[in-house]
C-alpha cells in the first residue's frame, strides 16, 4: 500500500462512519483483525469488530482526519482524528496494513469538550 492508498482509506472510512455505512467501513479490515483500545475496548474479528460499530445508539457520527502519516516499507501508518459519536473523542491511532488491509488498529484517545484546534492549542 502507498502513502496515498493509506491516507484514502482512511478518508473512505470517515465518510463511512459519517454516513454510518459499517459495511464500507469494515470492509478495509482484515477477518482477524486485532483492533483495541488499551484501556477500553478488545476486538479480535471482523464480525465483532461491525457488531461494535453497529452498536452506535442512535448517535449521529462524525470522523475527521487531521494528520496521516505511513511508513510505506513498514506498511504502517499512524493518523490524528476528532471522532463524534456517543462523546466527543480527540485520538490517534496506529494502524499495520498487509496485503491491502488492515491487521492491527490501536488507539488512544480522549474524551474533550472542546474542538480540535482548542485540544491541541500551543502544539507548534
Amino acid at each position: 500500500m502507498t502513502r496515498q492508498e493509506f491516507s484514502e482509506m482512511l478518508q473512505t472510512m470517515a465518510r463511512g462512519w459519517t454516513e454510518k455505512d459499517y459495511a464500507t467501513v469494515i470492509q478495509f479490515f482484515a477477518e482477524d483483525v486485532r483492533y483495541i483500545d488499551p484501556v477500553r475496548y478488545r476486538m479480535a474479528s471482523r464480525a465483532e469488530l461491525l457488531r461494535f460499530y453497529e452498536d452506535d445508539e442512535g448517535y449521529l457520527q462524525e470522523s475527521v482526519w487531521h494528520n496521516i502519516v505511513f511508513d510505506e516499507a513498514q506498511q504502517m501508518g499512524a493518523g490524528e482524528y476528532t471522532y463524534r459519536g456517543t462523546h466527543l473523542y480527540h485520538g490517534l491511532v496506529l494502524v499495520k496494513v498487509q496485503d491491502g488491509l488492515i491487521t492491527h488498529w490501536r488507539e488512544y484517545q480522549h474524551t474533550s469538550d472542546v474542538a480540535w484546534e482548542d485540544f491541541t492549542a500551543g502544539f507548534a
